[in-house]
């Protein structure tokens, strides 16, 4: 079909479109705006044309995002060479990798990252430099190199770009990076802290945090407020700020404002929100851009929730061993806090009865008292039998062990307490055994056996059986809860014809 010719260039060809080989030629101008209607009025929508100055097909729209204006399109279709690919930048998350801090080196995790997708319909090979990134705002800092310097994309392919920086911050404040390649633009900045020295060590509550939470811990949907100081020195002065952070865990806010640095002084977080962490959890645990570990929820022995909370009396509190680290979680403990000036925390407790043979149950956390009566046997109780694993006892960092036990047998009452330093890192460690803790002992109310003072014979039991199996003994009398001995002061040939209680306490 051709208007105007009898010779037409190309085909209309609705009838064999898979033998045709015309193509369909559109109206040519060298600017749409020499476009007409041949009814007369406006150009009709989906009118197209070939540009022949642009060299390129455009259409008459209407775009609906701008009021329904009418106006011809851009390009499309249009033809792309290696000068005019169509490459477009992705950011990635924090551009900015690691920590910037004035006076602090470059190391390999400083680096600032970019993706770049060819959007076009071929092959785009693009090169990348170093200087395609500028770094401003703070001197000392250069762009070292680049990984992948070249790369080919597919149509729809992407590559991320790890621009590795180097160089020493001369100073503190915002440091930016401005990336450029082709006609593209992009640019972020990240903050340059000044050096201070942070003691995290010193950090602290202060008694500010309400409602009481040291002796059970963080209770779910209480609200809690509190303030925590870390003190901070600072050798050099930078002329910026302190920036300022909002650090939330379960539902707890700590917030920094920001401020100025002074030659010595602290940094002082407020804490606000509701807990919506688990009651078995009952602790959060925020890291500062500094690295403080800020923790709080339980205390992490009966010695430390006495000197915390002075005048707290006996009784079963929750703990967190190793405070906010994952080797022992939040657990009930049973505080001694009257004994020899108390805070003792119970790792070991086994009611036994007489003519029985359980087997002893070793730990991850602690057992409480149920029952104190010679004649109740507590070896099906999950809550009450067993011992702290050696790794447990250790995380309570113990000075101190105590002793006590009674048996059915006789009327002699074992208690009393040791500081033996090889005893006790052979309790924590299984390195060694108890021998020296005859000699380095301290009998308490009512102490009457024969142990520890005539031992002579220190056994190293094994894993974990540093505490049942005959730490410490002679041929006449023994300590032991393993393999059918049940002895407490007795003689080692006797078997489990008793009723008995071993309990040890550390502090």
């Amino acid at each position: 079909m051709g208007i105007g010719s009898t010779t037409p260039r190309g085909a209309l060809d609705i009838n064999s479109p898979t033998t045709s080989v015309f193509g369909l030629v559109l109206p040519t101008n060298d600017s749409p705006d020499n476009m007409v209607n041949p009814q007369g009025g406006t150009i009709a929508f989906g009118t197209m044309m070939y540009d022949s100055t642009d060299d390129c097909i455009k259409y008459y729209q209407t775009n609906a995002a701008n009021g329904g204006g009418q106006k011809w399109t851009p390009c499309i279709l249009q033809a792309t060479d290696d000068n005019t690919v169509k490459i477009n930048y992705i950011p990635i998350g924090r551009s900015f990798t690691s920590t910037y801090k004035e006076d602090t080196p470059m190391t390999t995790a400083n680096t600032f990252r970019i993706a770049v997708k060819n959007e076009g319909y071929s092959p785009a090979s693009l090169n990348f430099l170093p200087t395609d990134l500028v770094i401003s705002g703070v001197e000392g800092i250069t762009v070292a190199s680049v990984s992948p310097t070249t790369t080919t994309l597919n149509a729809g392919g992407t590559v991320e770009l790890t621009y590795t920086l180097s160089g020493t911050p001369a100073d503190c404040g915002p440091l930016t990076g401005t990336w450029k390649k082709l006609d593209l633009e992009y640019t972020r900045t990240i903050n340059v802290v000044p050096n201070l020295i942070y003691n995290c060590a010193e950090g602290s509550w202060n008694n500010s945090v309400s409602p009481e939470y040291r002796l059970n811990g963080l209770v779910p949907g209480e609200f809690y407020t509190g303030t925590y100081t870390v003190p901070y020195t600072n050798d050099g002065e930078p002329s910026c700020d302190i920036p300022a952070e909002t650090i939330t865990r379960d539902g707890l806010t700590l917030i920094y404002p920001g401020g100025p640095v002074s030659p010595t002084g602290t940094i002082t977080y407020t804490l606000s929100g509701t807990y919506t962490g688990t009651a078995n959890v009952a602790a959060v645990t925020f890291t500062t851009s500094s690295g403080c570990q800020v923790y709080l929820g339980p205390c992490s022995s009966c010695k430390q929730l006495l000197e915390l909370v002075p005048g707290t009396p006996d009784g079963v509190y929750k703990l967190d061993p190793d405070q906010g680290l994952t080797a022992f979680a939040t657990t009930n403990a049973q505080c001694d806090m009257t004994t020899d000036g108390g805070g003792w925390t119970m790792v070991l407790n086994y009611l036994h009865s007489s003519g029985t043979n359980p087997t002893i149950t070793v730990r991850t956390s602690l057992p409480i008292i149920a029952s104190s009566t010679l004649a109740a046997n507590e070896s099906s109780n999950a809550n009450t039998w067993g011992h702290a694993s050696r790794a447990l006892q250790a995380a309570l960092k113990p000075t101190e062990y105590r002793f006590y036990g009674i048996t059915s047998a006789h009327n002699r009452v074992m208690h009393f307490k040791t500081a033996h330093a090889g005893s006790i890192t052979f309790f924590t460690t299984g390195v060694g055994n108890a021998n020296g803790i005859q000699n380095s002992f301290t009998p308490l109310s009512g102490h009457t056996t024969n142990l520890p003072a005539a031992a002579n014979e220190f056994f190293n039991g094994g894993v974990n059986n540093e505490l049942t199996f005959f730490p410490f003994y002679n041929s006449l009398v023994s300590w032991c809860l393993n393999n059918n001995r049940w002895e407490m002061d007795d003689n080692v040939n006797v078997n489990n014809n008793r009723h008995t209680l071993h309990r040890v306490w550390v502090r």
